[in-house]
């Protein structure tokens, strides 16, 4: 089909996609730049996501009390300074705290770096922290929106959205709509052309429409629609094709607006 040579993306519409989409991030960067715990914490000291190993060593887990117990002072820092990025040496390691949003900071543990040997590290974790104020402020993934990232935050952003769209596409309000239409029109058409021709219907309409059901849009559902009636109304006559259409578009109109 068409439309499967496509690079498909998808965006976080719902709090579970973003959180997913955040979590994501937060694995990338404490993986690829060699953090302990990657934290996304609010100015009032909420944790809204993190990615912390399953088993954390002693002095790992000593840095982490220390920073959760400084996250008051911190974060009243942040907020008041309007501070942009603080590096902090501890006994026990290393912590890089940027800002991704007004009210919102990117917090990172190492138990292995020192600051002094962090520049391009620090380089790494700006570009995160903006690909994170994307994400958690759902800003769209339009052209005019990225153009205004450089280039290694606009790549980022479309990894990301590409992972989201692999490993989450199914939970997301478009295929679940998708799929609910699809059984729909199915059970439907099965009673009008009979359990025997109904996947071969489907199957060429789906084709001509130029994609599958679960990447399916408004205008497509509307377009398949026409094209089925139309192979029914070949099938069994004026009078089935015409009860099909007036039964199928309204009910299938109203799904499409339920889950706008």
């Amino acid at each position: 089909m068409a439309n499967a040579t496509l690079e498909r993306r998808m965006e976080a519409e719902t709090a579970t996609l973003l959180k997913s989409m955040l979590d994501m991030e937060l694995q990338r960067i404490r993986k690829e730049f060699g953090f302990d715990v990657a934290m996304l914490v609010g100015v009032d000291t909420r944790i809204f996501a993190t990615s912390i190993p399953d088993q954390l060593t002693a002095p790992q887990y000593r840095l982490l009390n220390v920073v959760k117990a400084n996250l008051p002072n911190i974060c009243a820092e942040l907020s008041t300074e309007a501070m942009r990025l603080s590096l902090t040496q501890y006994e026990y390691g290393a912590t890089v705290i940027a800002q991704v949003s007004e009210r919102s900071f990117l917090v990172l543990l190492s138990g292995k770096q020192e600051i002094t040997k962090m520049g391009a590290t620090v380089a790494h974790v700006q570009h995160a922290a903006a690909v994170l104020g994307h994400v958690f402020q759902q800003r769209p993934m339009t052209p005019e929106v990225l153009s205004g990232y450089d280039a290694d935050t606009q790549e980022e952003l479309r990894r990301l959205s590409r992972q989201l769209f692999v490993e989450k596409f199914d939970e997301s309000p478009q295929y679940l709509r998708n799929k609910e239409i699809h059984s729909y029109l199915k059970a439907e058409l099965t009673k009008a052309v009979g359990i025997g021709s109904v996947q071969e219907v489907l199957d060429v309409s789906f084709n001509e429409v130029g994609t599958s059901s679960a990447y399916m849009k408004d205008d497509q559902w509307l377009k398949l629609l026409d094209i089925v009636v139309a192979k029914v109304r070949a099938h069994g006559g004026d009078i089935l094709a015409d009860r099909c259409a007036r039964a199928w578009i309204p009910e299938v109109q109203r799904k499409l607006k339920a889950f706008v």
